[in-house]
């Protein structure tokens, strides 16, 4: 796993980890001509929704000696051709503090190119987020302790817009509440099916399950939300419970109901350790399981996470956030 951190303005910061990567070795892979002319019709919602973004990949694009077109179509056309990962979440608070869970389940051999990164750009919210794709971002917490994950749902139609990743790093960069994200996801022109877990450190949390025709929103009935890949509104067929969702989601339900009042970081990395019930996943027939996991206390900004299959690999304090917190305090 990387482990990048990236400041300074949008364009500096693409330009700098890519000029990095190159140096490295990495090429960047060509588009196919489907995956050009789609992203050819999303730039222009892209431009609208976060022309810093935009900034970002042509820094990305000069930095790795490709282009705009190449890097941005490649990005945007993530989870809207092919699967993308199939994840498991929670958020609960315990009266006192928000702890939440996430496993990002792909395929294996993606792994090496998993990242966590410490991004501090001008003008933005300071947060550490992660991903398996240079700029996108799967999820992360931010300076004010606001948490929003993704899981990916599937979905039929080709529909242009912008995926998962443009979502969660605006909201990342951007907000400072579970309110102010559900806003953003509102009026996000998505171009996948995704539920978005938010949590923050008041205890506000919400599943918003984003089809490509609707938002829906889930709130807690107690205190604790989670969610896998599938809509809770939506039935659950046996095409769709290939990565176990179900049974994932029902093992996280029981473990949370039965300790949400005394959950705190080590229990809430037991939970995302659990293999009889499938949260940490390993589908060996399809080379394909959980690359990470995060234990964090949205209270402290403590961010423990394992690089690697959470019952083999221990979690590691990643304290990054918080020093750079207090160095600009």
């Amino acid at each position: 796993m990387y482990h990048p951190r990236l400041k300074g303005s949008s364009y500096e910061a693409g330009k700098h980890y890519a000029s990095i990567l190159y140096k490295n070795g990495f090429r960047f892979p060509k588009a196919t001509e489907e995956k050009l002319a789609f992203g050819a019709a999303c730039h222009p919602i892209l431009a609208e929704f976060d022309p810093d973004m935009v900034k970002e990949i042509q820094g990305f694009a000069e930095g790795c000696h490709s282009t705009f077109a190449e890097v941005s179509s490649f990005l945007l056309s993530i989870g809207v051709f092919e699967p993308a990962g199939q994840c498991s979440i929670f958020a609960a608070f315990n009266g006192k503090e928000t702890i939440i869970g996430r496993n990002y389940d792909m395929l294996f051999n993606l792994k090496k190119t998993t990242e966590a990164s410490l991004v501090c750009l001008q003008g933005k919210n300071k947060y550490i987020g992660h991903s398996d794709c240079f700029i996108g971002k799967v999820d992360g917490i931010n300076e004010h302790g606001l948490f929003v994950g993704i899981t990916s749902v599937p979905h039929q139609e080709v529909k242009y817009g912008l995926n998962f990743y443009f979502a969660v790093r605006y909201i990342l960069e951007n907000c400072c509440t579970v309110e102010e994200g559900i806003n953003v996801l509102k009026r996000f022109p998505s171009s996948t099916a995704n539920n978005y877990l938010l949590a923050d450190s008041t205890g506000k949390m919400a599943v918003v399950e984003v089809t490509l025709q609707e938002v829906r929103v889930r709130f807690p009935e107690n205190d604790y939300i989670h969610c896998t890949n599938h809509h809770e509104s939506d039935h659950v067929t046996e095409s769709w419970n290939w990565s176990k969702s179900k049974e994932r989601f029902d093992t996280l339900d029981k473990q949370l109901k039965e300790n949400v009042q005394k959950i705190d970081l080590l229990m809430a990395q037991a939970i995302m350790s659990e293999t009889k019930g499938h949260v940490c996943l390993n589908l060996k027939e399809y080379q394909f399981g959980t690359l990470f996991s995060i234990a964090a206390n949205l209270n402290t900004l403590e961010i423990h996470r394992a690089e690697g299959q959470p019952n083999r690999v221990k979690y590691i304090d990643d304290k990054r956030l918080v020093e750079a917190v207090h160095k600009a305090k």
